[in-house]
């Protein structure tokens, strides 16, 4: 059942995934999915990293930290652009926000996203394929950062998007104050 469920999540995401990481017309993005104008709870999610800690929303809530999910998959260019700027900017945030990048793709095992982040020096928590979590989220593109703030609301979903370590730092700074 486990095996029929990973097909299916994989044919099912591998259209829709592969279109989003291949555009990079940031204006357009923005232009099909704009910040939330009001108020979206978060959904509860809870992942464990490859280096075995948890990471829940509850948790952050019970702690007062805002949240970043960052939606990724190990194949995606847009992603790869992404990541030294979230392992420049994680390190000065990781005491007053939670950071998560979650892979969407279910064929990215554990084993595939340790071995990614030893070889990109990755400085941020990152998990195996949840592609269940981007759906609770209601997200459609990898490469896409969302913000929920300490009272579990989403903030933004910045879609699809490589983002400079300057972009980063305004948005956690944001979620932070």
């Amino acid at each position: 059942m486990k095996l029929n469920v990973n097909i299916f999540f994989a044919f099912l995401f591998s259209a829709l995934l592969v279109a989003g990481c291949a555009s990079d017309d940031n204006s357009e993005n923005e232009a099909s999915q704009p910040e939330q104008e009001q108020a979206e709870k978060a959904p509860d999610f809870e992942v464990t990293t490859i280096d075995g800690n948890t990471i829940s929303l509850k948790q952050s809530m019970e702690e007062d930290k805002p949240v970043v999910v960052y939606f990724m998959a190990s194949w995606c260019s847009t992603c790869a652009r992404n990541w030294p700027a979230l392992s420049e900017v994680y390190p000065e945030f990781e005491n007053d926000l939670t950071f998560v990048a979650i892979s969407i793709d279910p064929s990215d095992s554990e084993d595939v996203i340790r071995k990614l982040a030893k070889d990109r020096n990755f400085k941020f928590p990152s998990t195996e394929g949840h592609p269940q979590v981007m759906l609770d989220f209601g997200v459609s593109n990898q490469a896409t950062t969302v913000g929920v703030d300490r009272q579990g609301n989403i903030v933004f979903k910045k879609p699809g998007q490589a983002l400079s370590a300057d972009e980063y730092r305004s948005l956690f700074a944001g979620l932070i104050n």
